[in-house]
């Protein structure tokens, strides 16, 4: 499970997972608004796909 990845930042506190975390969400939807900014709308699902494809954590 990726969790297990950040056992050693939670000594340093939860909001530091809570960063990280968020960072990585974020990341997410800027790279999803960027590829989906001025695509029809018949062409948005498979945008969204093969992004969701980048992102994937295992393969």
């Amino acid at each position: 499970m990726w969790i297990a990845n950040l056992e050693p930042f939670v000594g340093t506190g939860p909001w530091v997972v809570v960063a990280v975390i968020g960072v990585l969400v974020a990341g997410k939807l800027i790279a999803l608004a960027l590829a989906t900014r001025g695509a029809e709308p018949k062409d948005r699902p498979g945008i969204i796909k093969a992004v969701a494809e980048l992102f994937r954590w295992r393969r």
